[in-house]
């Protein structure tokens, strides 16, 4: 497969980004500030009251079974207190999944529910993995979740000239990122990348969203880890049509991950779990 990018101008996904959902940016924002040990609630309040939709689902999150609160929780305030940071930073990235899985999929092989579940699960199988190494849980959260959104970038982006934007179920392709360069000249992990930037994500971190597909050569860990998250997803059940033959997992993806191929049914366990509480508040 070729693997020339045109150079579209990065104005054009600034301006798809911009019409995106709001919570995947605060997401990537709220991420930022959790690098601060002394973070404070109003800092978070402020920033998620950029979005007011948001922060009444994670209102409604908090109150539902999955936390059972001993009464009712009325504010995110209250939110913040019950739960705390890392866990309204998750209830963040769960509403992110939904509002990207309601926006409109029709070339790309995947339905809402299946991108939806995609996002949730590589999400949180990618923070258990960053437990085991040096890396930043909340940004390895980030990571898994928005790892996508260059798919939903490039169905909002005109064709390559005289080129027809054909379903991928009907292009005769087998991978993704082929048929993705034969129609828009790019592929939708460099999308995801010019937006996530745009969005301030640290670069090392967008580049491991760029290179995941093909991580042979690459030395950022992160890399490593979204190519394990995403390929243990697919095993489960949780993948998406056209990416299966980017998952080789091999002992050396797991040592330029950092981990040990022993530790996977343990991570894989928790990341269930987390997984299973995210899909009873998402609804």
């Amino acid at each position: 497969m070729s693997t020339e990018t045109v150079l579209l101008p990065d104005q054009d996904f600034i301006q798809v980004a911009e019409k995106l959902p709001t919570a995947p940016r605060l997401l990537v924002e709220f991420g930022r500030l959790m690098q601060n040990a002394h973070i404070e609630a109003d800092e978070v309040v402020g920033l998620l009251r950029q979005d007011p939709p948001l922060v009444a689902q994670i209102i409604r999150m908090a109150n539902s079974v999955a936390y059972a609160p001993p009464e009712p929780v009325g504010s995110l305030q209250r939110a913040i207190a019950f739960v705390g940071f890392a866990e309204v930073h998750r209830l963040v990235g769960a509403v992110s999944a939904l509002q990207l899985s309601e926006q409109k999929i029709s070339l790309y092989p995947v339905d809402a529910s299946r991108f939806r579940l995609n996002a949730l699960f590589v999400a949180v199988l990618m923070e258990e993995l960053a437990k085991w190494t040096k890396e930043r849980p909340h940004t390895c959260y980030a990571v898994g979740l928005l790892r996508t959104i260059g798919m939903l970038a490039l169905e909002r982006m005109p064709p390559l000239p005289g080129v027809t934007a054909t379903p991928f179920l009907e292009s005769g392709e087998t991978e993704l990122d082929a048929w993705e360069q034969k129609t828009w000249g790019i592929t939708n992990v460099e999308a995801a990348e010019k937006i996530l930037l745009h969005w301030r994500l640290p670069r090392e971190t967008a580049l491991a969203i760029r290179h995941h597909y093909r991580p042979e050569g690459r030395h950022n860990p992160v890399i490593h880890l979204l190519t394990l998250a995403a390929g243990v997803a697919a095993d489960l059940d949780h993948g998406i049509p056209g990416e299966q033959s980017y998952w080789r997992l091999t002992t050396d993806t797991y040592e330029k991950a950092g981990l040990a191929p022993g530790c996977m049914p343990s991570i894989s366990e928790r990341a269930q779990a987390k997984f299973d509480r995210l899909k009873i508040v998402v609804g």
